[in-house]
């Protein structure tokens, strides 16, 4: 199964009596629904414009020659660097003492929050703007509209390498094939479980594949309800209109309830 971002929903969920009822009876068609959420949880980013997983990535902004450098939806900032004399190489490093991000208050780390979207100088020293010009501002962050963790009731059961793609853990209760789950500051997407083990893709959305120690814990990583409904329900409905479709193709255009489900995470654009 094809895993490199996050899916919006779980194996467990799709195959929910309210949605498909296991219309498979077991799990010979995982792959295919497998394949089928992730294609219906990029459908909605592209909806929605923006993405509701957690990416860690650098990326570069042009200086606006303001107090307020305007960002894309970012929930922690990890450092800021500037190319003072626009050379392409960013040597100077702002400390945390020197920026605060936007809102102040938008805690996109919990179920309540929504993400930053922009960083204002403190100016209590010697910068007072973002200095104008192409380029100038190297972020480096994680970007998206939140993440928010749930402790998966598991821990794993011995020390994990790098390169480990199969994690003993204590339980599986709590988890599901399609679940994007945390492990420290790594993320990895469930493409497989058995009693006590996970066949996992390592160093998820951007994050790095670390050593793990024994006892360590999972978290879960929970979607804003309305996205993750509104993936499960497009998915199950695609897959009930094709149900011997090989390849699939999702629609252009969401159904309309889902689009009321997304609409209040929706950014600027024609629907």
């Amino acid at each position: 199964m094809e895993a490199y971002r996050s899916l919006y929903g779980d194996l467990t969920k799709l195959k929910d009596a309210s949605l498909l009822d296991n219309p498979a009876g077991g799990t010979g068609a995982d792959r295919a629904l497998f394949s089928l959420l992730l294609a219906t949880s990029e459908a909605v980013d592209r909806h929605c414009n923006r993405h509701f997983y957690a990416l860690t990535e650098t990326r570069w902004f042009d200086g606006p020659g303001e107090a307020v450098l305007p960002l894309p939806d970012v929930i922690a900032v990890s450092s800021l660097r500037s190319d003072d004399d626009e050379s392409g190489h960013y040597r100077t490093e702002w400390s945390r003492s020197e920026y605060r991000l936007l809102p102040l208050n938008a805690s996109p780390e919990e179920h309540w929050g929504r993400p930053h979207n922009a960083l204002r100088v403190r100016g209590n020293g010697p910068r007072q703007r973002f200095e104008r010009g192409p380029a100038r501002y190297e972020v480096r962050g994680r970007w998206g509209f939140g993440e928010r963790l749930e402790y998966a009731g598991a821990r794993l059961r011995s020390t994990t390498s790098e390169t480990t793609t199969s994690l003993d853990v204590s339980s599986t209760v709590n988890l599901a094939v399609g679940q994007t789950i945390a492990a420290g500051a790594e993320r990895m997407l469930v493409r497989a479980l058995s009693t006590n083990r996970l066949t996992v893709t390592r160093g998820l959305n951007g994050t790095s594949p670390q050593q793990h120690a024994l006892n360590a814990t999972l978290s879960v990583v929970r979607w804003p309800a309305p996205v993750e409904r509104a993936a499960l329900i497009n998915a199950a409905r695609m897959w009930t209109r094709a149900p011997a479709f090989e390849p699939f193709y999702v629609d252009a255009d969401l159904d309309t309830d889902v689009r009321l489900l997304l609409e209040p995470y929706r950014l600027g654009g024609v629907a």
